[in-house]
């Protein structure tokens, strides 16, 4: 790769695009600080001999620390870089552990978990390569992939060290008498990729360790976390684990060299332009990844890359069947494949090659993402090139104008919601089918919760005082319906095209189901092109048809959200008003959706149904009541209190580490204003929000007082997740309520009133 050659490459291609390079910077790192060599490490003789022979004389700093700490028993997280050993500073620990065990360790003593099939699989020749080939203990990987005769050897003769994911554990101590008696024993727990155990996902699998924990009795089990981009490593853990932990920091930057190119959009859309770069890198002989934020803006540029530019982008998302995303990996691999257009499940480690370069449509979801995106290009000693495109967007134009503040920020804190109890439900049945018989009042509060609820809907029966015992088959049905991925109801999605087992093309979870699959959706599967034709949220079933030809459109729902009830947590003051922080129940009527032009994103149409589709959920949420500042209109104040709305959500962003997505919310003209978190039962972003409001309305007030539109546009107040199309938006109106807050009466508490828009 010649940089400057492809830098001037991809500045020609965006100039005729009407874009330019607004900002280059360069990374550059060594090797992270060193500690002792093996001999003086203190490594039983085997262990060194078989690092050894792997080409390690050293340790790094950051794993003899990791070592220290596991000798005197702690529970760890290890935060450190992508590519600076961190897999080997809980690995090393291990080996040593199993080699001071006697010549019968426990089996299997170490169990290593992963956030997916295919990164545990990815990695299993790491420690095959220590433990196996080096010590001569065995290793082995269980999970639903593992064919049933390898399952019941594994469960006969097990390994030393497991391989899994947390799935696999959900499901195997929910169903399995064997499964639990092979992970009873265990002695060690390792989540590895940490930062990826996050939201709804990192709530389901701090319960998942919990029931773990039970079905070890008495017996101690020590935890180690390793991730790569942190912002509070110590606080994850000790949710995660549910006990202390010594957090262990490694280098934050990865070794190697990367040039980060920010580019200003211009007059084409943001898909069209990451399109071209991406099409440019493949013709400069590069492999490339580009990264979108959804499953659908992913399928929307590689048909763009394909259309306009006839270079083929490979999908790789959420949604997709796990043989084809396996398909994608390997074509990377291989070299078949040049260009892959990914949400984040390739954000992680698995393995696909040498990379060159990274094309990001837009800023990721936060900073830590950012980096994980970004360590993707550039390994093994190679310059990596990574462009992100900036265009009309808040936070976007914010950091367009201060690129040295983007760079120089701390990873984000990764946040879990453990009170969700869509989540704890699912966990509560589990720990039914688990154990027979549960007491609530031998468990915490969100299960005991959720025990209560699994009684009124006939999944639990009560014995007695605070102890229930399982209706099995409806305790099975709770468990099975659900996906530690998400905690709303899974819609099933069909090929209304096909028949039999080869129809069912997807899922995707409420309540992004019905923002991608209300009738007449453009809805993209493995780059074509089809439209939702039926949407039934009761048998929770889309039905969809391929479009024949070139689609040159998209389609963006117009919905509404309405707080149907809060149910307060808790509440402070900031200024003159009062916040509270609750649990919401919304109801989301989606009532039409407009047609835009695919390159520039203009409306070509609106449609409206007769009736809306309607979805209602629990959720947590935040709830604010902005003062009046004088407002001489109905049109003034809800212009003013929406404008406000989005640029907080917006503002949040950088502050809470949030996407667009993972946050919602509504305004009212009474003044009040909700951001909740997106998905049922709540995440953790919101809650972020409620404690670090200061901080957002400061940035708030950046992005307004900063802007030079007239009174609104992209890159202040308007959003593309706007349910009313960006109608009735005023910055200026936003602007003078956030600084009439500060010199404000006490603002008296009321209940929010009007047609609410979102």
């Amino acid at each position: 790769m010649e940089p400057s050659r492809i830098l001037q490459a991809v500045a020609d291609t965006i100039g005729r695009l009407g874009g330019r390079v607004a900002y280059s910077h360069l990374e550059e790192s060594g090797d992270p600080p060193s500690g002792p060599v093996l001999e003086e490490s203190g490594l039983p003789a085997a262990v060194r001999r078989a690092l050894e022979d792997l080409g390690v004389t050293r340790l790094y700093k950051h794993q003899f620390e990791a070592l220290e700490a596991f000798r005197a028993r702690k529970s760890l997280v290890i935060a450190s870089a992508t590519g600076t050993g961190k897999t080997e500073a809980f690995a090393i620990p291990i080996a040593e552990a199993l080699v001071r065990s006697g010549p019968n360790p426990p089996r299997p003593y170490a169990l290593i978990l992963y956030p997916t099939k295919a990164l545990a699989r990815d990695q299993l020749y790491r420690f095959k390569a220590l433990f196996e080939g080096g010590l001569g203990y065995r290793v082995d990987v269980l999970d639903g992939d593992t064919p049933p005769g390898r399952r019941q050897e594994i469960y006969l003769d097990p390994p030393h060290v497991l391989v899994s994911n947390p799935d696999m554990l959900h499901y195997g101590m929910a169903f399995s008498d064997r499964f639990r008696g092979l992970v009873s024993r265990v002695r060690v727990v390792v989540l590895d990729e940490l930062h990826a155990f996050g939201g709804v996902f990192g709530a389901h699998v701090k319960w998942v360790i919990y029931r773990l924990r039970r079905l070890a009795g008495g017996r101690r089990i020590l935890y180690i976390g390793s991730g790569a981009t942190i912002g509070n490593p110590g606080e994850l853990g000790r949710t995660l684990f549910g006990v202390d932990v010594e957090v262990v920091k490694g280098p934050r930057r990865r070794r190697g060299r990367a040039i980060h190119v920010f580019v200003e959009q211009g007059r084409a859309s943001r898909w069209t332009l990451a399109a071209a770069i991406v099409a440019e890198l493949v013709r400069q002989g590069l492999k490339v990844i580009g990264f979108a934020d959804s499953q659908q803006t992913a399928e929307l540029l590689a048909r763009i890359a394909r259309r306009s530019f006839g270079v083929t982008m490979l999908v790789h998302r959420a949604g997709l069947r796990a043989e084809e995303r396996r398909r994608v990996e390997e074509a990377l691999r291989e070299g078949s494949a040049r260009a892959v257009a990914a949400t984040s499940t390739l954000e992680l480690g698995i393995d696909i090659g040498d990379l060159d370069a990274v094309v990001m449509a837009r800023l990721p979801r936060s900073y830590s993402s950012y980096i994980q995106r970004a360590g993707r290009a550039g390994r093994r000693g190679r310059t990596g090139l990574v462009a992100t495109v900036l265009g009309d967007d808040p936070i976007e134009a914010y950091f367009l104008a201060r690129p040295l503040e983007y760079f120089r920020q701390e990873p984000d804190p990764t946040y879990i919601e453990p009170a969700n109890v869509d989540v704890a439900r699912v966990h509560a049945a589990a720990l039914l089918l688990q154990e027979g018989l549960v007491d609530a009042a031998d468990v915490p509060a969100p299960l005991a919760r959720a025990l209560e609820e699994l009684a009124r809907d006939g999944a639990a029966k009560p014995v007695g005082g605070t102890r229930f015992y399982p209706d099995w088959r409806r305790a099975r049905g709770v468990v099975e319906n659900s996906s530690l991925r998400s905690s709303g109801p899974l819609v099933r999605i069909y090929d209304a095209s096909r028949r039999g087992r080869d129809a069912l093309i997807g899922y995707r979870e409420l309540p992004q189901a019905l923002y991608d699959l209300y009738p007449g959706a453009i809805y993209y599967h493995a780059g074509r092109a089809m439209v939702s034709v039926r949407l039934d949220l009761n048998g929770l079933r889309a039905d969809v048809r391929p479009l024949g030809g070139d689609v040159g459109f998209y389609t963006k729902p117009l919905y509404t959200v309405d707080v149907v009830s809060i149910a307060p947590i808790e509440s402070r003051y900031v200024g003159p008003m009062k916040v509270v922080y609750g649990e919401l129940v919304l109801q989301v009527s989606v009532s039409g959706y407009t047609v835009r032009e695919e390159y520039s994103g203009a409306t070509i149409n609106e449609v409206a149904y007769k009736e809306p589709i309607t979805w209602r959920y629990r959720t947590l949420g935040v709830m604010m009541r902005y003062p009046d500042p004088g407002f001489e209109s109905f049109t003034d104040a809800i212009s003013a209190y929406h404008a406000l709305e989005h640029v907080i959500i917006s503002a949040a962003r950088p502050v809470v580490g949030a996407s667009d997505t993972d946050l919602g919310g509504v305004s009212y003209p009474s003044g009040h204003v909700v951001v909740y978190d997106s998905a049922p039962g709540g995440h953790g972003a919101s809650r972020l929000v409620y404690e670090r409001l200061e901080r957002i309305h400061a940035m708030a007030e950046q992005i307004l007082a900063g802007c030079t539109c007239e009174d609104g546009c992209p890159r202040c107040v308007y959003s593309p997740y706007c349910g009313s199309g960006n109608r009735f938006l005023s910055r200026r109106g936003a602007l003078r309520v956030l600084r009439y807050l500060a010199k404000a009466a006490r603002i008296p508490e009321s209940t929010p009133r009007g047609k609410p828009l979102a």
